[in-house]
């Protein structure tokens, strides 16, 4: 497809943008307790990559409602500053996004304010607001514009959508007020047309006002016809210069990023509908990874720009290199949420499983790399997407490097994990890191079994072990780990590789299978089982599921999918205590002895934390040469600390 819309440039208000691509808000966990180097320098690699828009993530416009940004201060100003002269030579604009989150979340205050005192979806019962206190937010926001204007940013987005504390008011589960500010949807809508006024009035007419809506898949909740109706009014005063029109709520998290099993566009139904009234430029998300499905967006009128947030999280230079006739260099987005939403849940900061730089652009950004003055022979021995990154990263150096796998392909356990439903695209990045080899010249070795002699006799400067792992079958129980499980050596009991690889295998009616690992793999064999047709029940030692995989868009949806079958049945906090022919005995991890409980089992699945293959490393560590050990094979974790620790290793090369 040839690309024309895309690079279009378009007016909103008294601004232009010199392309289609955004990259909507999201939170990035960089920006703690103020702007930081590290959130400017996130943010300038995207405007560098050729992105025509970012709005920043949501930036909290009074002390009851905290994010990361804090703007009902004049801390930030300076910090925008800051950041639009790093972003600015590339002509990239900068819109801030202000944001309420009403009662959905705990304020540093204690008890937040409200609607009313209908509890939110987190749980909370919430302190309704008095007439004084809906002016006082109202003058917050204001004030929020104006120190955005301030601080130089291009233009502002209100926050409307998502079940914040606007969806609070406009929604009949929540508004059950009698005064002015609810009761008919004039009343409900009032609190946002009243704020949208007084911004517009405080800014002026030539700086850029929006607001981002969305629908609530919730019964009963914001529907597309209630945002039809707010875009209609606002428009009709003339208040805004955009609108931003997204998907879902807390009712369903995954509407609002989709994984890796959403289609390209899955929020286009529902904004669609929303924006079909609109006649100022819209902005629509939706997974979109290339700028060929964002050019047909366009073409097909469903928008006047295209949010890409993941993909550019992935490679900062999509828009560039596309633009450029590179767009196979472009390393691809997975939709996992691993790094980017699932980081902002165990580290409290975005990352991303296929881009190790991201929140560390300063120091990272592959521009950086420069070739090694003392060039090396570097060895790599093994060819998943640890051994594939640090093979890549040292040919980007200049190192002459040579890449040694055991097997006939590249790529590791995820030539296995993409077996798995709806798993096919973590193979993306893979087949990225194996084109770049032969692009960068790599010497890549396949059914190359190497022994201790032969990385001997190759005399590398540098020897890489990447040789990963393999499945821990002895049934250890990491929270009762006196009490491993019985009865595992019959020969139903398998492992997660071979459900997913053994196409002739009689799998029975009945499965279990155990998970002491966390991550996503035991779903994925679940899922897989239960496509085959089979009853299956997941035995979890945790007290919660998949604690390991915390992201948006993909546990939730498997275990509605497998649950609608009527054949998923899940059990936390329990463990096998004895496998045997057709059945496991099975009972909570610490009780389990004393009371347990059979389920049947044709076939017994055991996911455990893998055992790292390491003799290799062990053989070479005390020749006195340089050896390293990255990914798996240092200790089984994710994809994603997999090639992180690779990409250090590769990088202290120089």
């Amino acid at each position: 497809m040839s690309l024309k819309l895309v690079y279009e440039p378009l007016r909103i208000g008294g601004i232009e943008i010199p392309n289609r691509i955004v990259r909507t808000a999201h939170d990035t966990g960089l920006g703690k307790p103020d702007i930081t180097d590290a959130w400017i320098g996130y943010h300038a690699e995207r405007a560098r990559g050729g992105c025509g828009l970012t709005i920043l993530e949501a930036a909290s416009v009074h002390p009851s409602s905290a994010l990361s940004l804090r703007l009902y201060g004049d801390a930030l100003v300076p910090g925008y500053r800051r950041l639009m002269d790093a972003v600015r030579p590339h002509g990239m604009r900068v819109f801030q996004q202000l944001w309420h989150g009403g009662h959905l979340y705990y304020g540093p205050n204690g008890v937040p304010p409200a609607v009313s005192t209908a509890p939110s979806y987190m749980g909370i019962v919430g302190l309704p607001m008095t007439e004084g206190e809906i002016e006082e937010l109202i003058d917050a926001f204001v004030q929020a514009a104006l120190r955005c204007q301030e601080g130089g940013i291009d233009g502002v987005e209100i926050h409307a959508a998502h079940g914040y504390l606007f969806h609070q008011f406009l929604s009949p589960c929540y508004n059950n007020r009698t005064d002015r500010w609810g009761g008919d949807f004039e009343g409900r809508s009032r609190l946002l047309m009243e704020t949208v006024r007084a911004v517009r009035k405080a800014v002026g007419p030539g700086f850029p006002v929006g607001v981002r809506l969305s629908a609530s898949a919730a019964p009963g909740g914001v529907s597309e016809d209630d945002n039809k109706r707010l875009l209609t009014a606002l428009q009709a005063e003339s208040l805004i210069d955009f609108v931003d029109g997204s998907r879902g709520d807390y009712f369903n998290v995954d509407l609002m990023v989709g994984g890796m099993d959403r289609e390209t566009g899955y929020e286009l139904p529902s904004s669609s509908q929303i924006l079909s009234v609109a006649t100022v430029p819209r902005i629509v998300a939706g997974r979109f990874r290339t700028l060929e499905e964002a050019e047909q967006v366009l073409r097909e009128g469903e928008a006047d720009m295209v949010s890409m947030v993941r993909a550019q999280i992935a490679d900062p230079f999509l828009v560039a290199k596309t633009k450029a006739g590179r767009p196979e260099d472009v390393r691809p987005c997975l939709g996992c949420n691993q790094g980017c939403g699932g980081g902002l849940w165990r580290e409290g900061r975005l990352g991303c499983t296929v881009n190790p730089a991201v929140g560390y652009e300063e120091s990272l950004s592959e521009t950086l790399i420069a070739p090694a003055p003392q060039p090396r022979d570097v060895l790599v021995i093994g060819g998943g997407p640890a051994g594939m990154e640090a093979a890549r990263l040292a040919a980007l150096q200049g190192h002459r490097v040579t890449l040694a796998e055991a097997s006939a392909n590249l790529g590791g356990l995820v030539n296995v994990a993409k077996r798995a439903p709806k798993l096919q695209g973590l193979a993306d990045i893979v087949v990225w890191q194996e084109e770049q080899l032969y692009t960068l010249g790599v010497d890549v070795r396949l059914n190359t079994y190497i022994e201790p002699d032969d990385a001997r006799a190759m005399q590398a400067d540098t020897i890489i072990v990447a040789t990963g792992s393999y499945p821990r079958m002895d049934g250890f129980v990491f929270n009762n780990p006196g009490a491993p499980v019985r009865g595992v050596d019959r020969p139903h009991v398998l492992s997660s590789i071979d459900v997913l690889t053994d196409t002739r295998r009689d799998f029975g009616k009945s499965a279990v299978v155990m998970d002491t690992a966390g991550h996503y793999e035991a779903l994925a064999a679940c899922d897989h089982l239960v496509q085959q047709g089979l009853a299956v029940t997941l035995v979890c030692a945790h007290p919660n599921m998949t604690p390991m995989a915390q992201t948006y868009g993909r546990t939730n949806n498997v275990v509605e999918r497998m649950t609608a079958t009527g054949r998923f049945t899940l059990l936390l906090s329990h463990r096998i205590v004895e496998i045997h022919d057709g059945r496991c005995t099975v009972g909570m991890v610490r009780t389990a002895e004393q009371y347990s409980f059979d389920v049947p089992a044709d076939t017994v699945v055991l996911v455990s934390p893998n055992e790292p293959l390491r003799d290799l490393y062990d053989a070479l560590r005390d020749d006195g040469r340089t050896v390293h050990l990255v990914g798996d094979a240092r200790s089984p974790r994710d994809m994603q600390a997999a090639i992180a620790e690779a990409h250090h290793c590769a990088r202290a090369l120089a």
